[in-house]
């Protein structure tokens, strides 16, 4: 009976622990997340997550006294056309906290950053708002710096897919202290600015415009000698700015100051409209607009001079930037040209060309952004020098104006093409068999080639299917519009009993290519002017440029024309600082080049101007 009544027991109790083993199947665990105290820096994430993380969403809310701020985490991006897919976790990351101005910067390893500031949801909190830093040296890092109004104390913790940061206030008195600014954002970004300045990125008093910053000094003696430390830093990558030391509250935003170099580009009036010195948004700062991929990424030089220990020749030299979509800048991986005269991007986006005018030279390179590879065509048998060159619109082939000789006489001109579906050494051919060729651009549109033969003053076509060439205007120098229908020319006028080549003045003269109809837009531009030519990406306006025209100032010395094709009609769109301006990407907009001088240092500047 013992036996029996034992049994019972044990079944009762293994019974027993099944209803407790099966009430427990289900139950989320109770284990609450780390919380982790942001002191010096923290770290975190999982590095496994791959390149395609996106910061999808930042969420802010006031709890209390408490600031939360939520980080969303995903995979893909709708924006960037990868599907999205939910993730378990956070990416790598790194935190700290800045102080002087008060700032909290998160490091992270993502690919995307799909977030949209919310400015509304700032108020009552501890955040002045947010801005990111996205750097050309780290592939897939970024880094957002939430700027504080006051010290906090914070804390992070990893919940799945979220980062959620708790900001407590913890008031500090401020006091007054000297500090080192630099007017170079943008530098920074593209990892100019050397780590060992110790300057970090901070939005200025009004929240409008960022500057680098250093730390609190003890007074203005070191302060000034920081600065001049870091000029000498940034002498070779970034002469044109200047670092300079100020004084202020350590619980304050400095002010942004305009006047402390070549800053003051953006506020430039580089063009006089309707009789009011205008500035224009800056394209790109410190640079020279080259072209745009097929993927909306700008391409753009940058002059700068070498040191003495990386080239002795000591002249300046160009090297080439990258723009993408999302506002990355990357220096190409590419060695240093003297003055590119013209890039482009081959149909399928894989070569870019680059026409490189050297001191004895002009040499086309093409690099094959998958490879890796800088090719020489001038080497590779295309001709020792080149005029100009120009894509097919479907096929990796480059057509180019090239020959022998020097860029101060080249001869035995030629229109050739390389192309690169063919194995190397097979790769060149002429076009229009042995017709001699000009120095001339060239341009390729609904498959001809335009080029002009300046010593006849005419512009021939060349039919890429028959290689037949054809005459198609007068003129030294032309721009075709995109949809092929019309040919603008500089014409040359000589005087009565003059030659070519002495005394003349020029014309600008469209001709539709289809009926041979001429229209002559306007007559007697200057003297020795060559004006800057083009057609809008909608073909319908043609833009030049003129010295010769009533209203010019000593500033403003240049008139912007446009001619309306579909109006016949002839307008002043403005007045410019520079004859540089070529259409750009989109129908109605200009791009214009200036050249800008300050405290002896001298780059480009590039203008997006969009008509209203």
């Amino acid at each position: 009976m013992r036996k029996k009544s034992t049994i019972i027991l044990i079944f009762i109790m293994v019974a027993a622990l099944l209803l407790v083993s099966c009430a427990q199947e289900g139950v989320p665990s109770t284990t609450e997340p780390e919380e982790k105290q942001v002191k010096g820096t923290v770290t975190g994430g999982d590095a496994s997550l791959g390149e395609t993380v996106n910061l999808k969403d930042i969420n802010v809310e006031q709890q209390g006294e408490n600031t939360v701020v939520t980080m969303y985490f995903l995979n893909g991006s709708r924006v960037a056309g990868v599907d999205e897919s939910k993730i378990s976790a956070v990416p790598e990351y790194s935190v700290q906290m800045l102080s002087a101005p008060f700032r909290m910067q998160v490091d992270l390893s993502v690919g995307f950053w799909d977030y949209a500031e919310n400015n509304e949801t700032y108020s009552n909190s501890v955040l002045y708002g947010l801005f990111n830093t996205i750097h050309s040296d780290s592939q897939g890092k970024l880094s957002v710096f939430f700027q504080l109004n006051e010290h906090v104390e914070a804390t992070l913790k990893e919940e799945g897919d979220k980062l959620v940061f708790t900001l407590t206030p913890s008031p500090q008195a401020g006091q007054e202290a000297y500090f080192v600014g630099l007017n170079a954002y943008e530098a920074y970004e593209q990892s100019l600015i050397p780590e060992d300045t110790g300057l970090t990125p901070t939005m200025c008093d009004g929240l409008a415009d960022i500057m680098l910053i250093s730390s609190p000094l003890k007074d203005e003696a070191s302060a000034k000698k920081l600065a001049e430390e870091i000029d000498l830093k940034i002498a070779n990558t970034v002469p044109a700015k200047k670092a300079y030391s100020f004084s202020m509250e350590t619980t304050a935003l400095p002010a942004y100051n305009r006047d402390a170099d070549a800053e003051s580009v953006k506020e430039e009036p580089v063009v006089l409209k309707d009789g009011t010195p205008t500035p224009l948004p800056v394209l790109v700062e410190n640079g020279r607009y080259l072209c745009t991929t097929g993927k909306g990424n700008i391409i753009y030089a940058r002059s700068y001079v070498p040191s003495s220990g990386e080239d002795m020749e000591q002249v300046l030299k160009e090297k080439l930037w990258m723009i993408e979509t999302n506002g990355k800048k990357t220096q190409l991986e590419l060695p240093d040209f003297y003055s590119v005269e013209k890039a482009a991007v081959s149909a399928d986006g894989r070569y870019i060309g680059i026409l490189d005018s050297g001191i004895e030279n002009k040499v086309l390179y093409v690099y094959d952004t998958e490879e890796n590879i800088l090719h020489n065509l001038g080497e590779e048998g295309l001709g020792t020098i080149t005029t100009s060159f120009a894509w097919d619109a479907e096929r990796p082939i480059v057509y180019a104006m090239s020959g022998l000789g020097t860029s101060q006489g080249a001869s035995a001109l030629q229109l050739v093409k390389y192309d690169f579906s063919k194995e190397a050494g097979n790769r060149v051919d002429a076009i229009g068999g042995d017709m001699p060729g000009a120095d001339s651009r060239i341009a390729l549109v609904n498959g001809k080639i335009y080029f002009a033969d300046k010593e006849e003053a005419k512009i021939y076509s060349l039919d890429l299917a028959t290689e037949m060439r054809e005459e198609v205007a007068q003129g030294i120098d032309f721009a075709v519009a995109p949809d092929g229908n019309n040919i603008a020319a500089v014409v040359p006028v000589v005087e009565e009993g003059g030659e070519l080549g002495g005394s003349l003045t020029f014309n600008i003269v469209l001709t539709n290519l289809s009926t041979k109809e001429q229209t002559e837009i306007m007559r007697g531009i200057g003297e020795g002017e060559s004006p800057s030519i083009g057609f809008d990406a909608g073909s319908d306006i043609l833009y030049f440029t003129t010295y010769s025209y009533e209203g010019t100032t000593p500033q403003y010395q240049v008139a912007v024309l446009e001619y309306s094709i579909s109006a016949s009609e002839l307008s002043l769109l403005e007045y410019s600082k520079t004859e540089r301006i070529m259409p750009g990407l989109n129908a109605g907009e200009i791009y214009i080049i200036n050249y800008y001088s300050q405290n002896e240092d001298s780059f480009y500047v590039t203008y997006v101007q969009t008509e209203k």
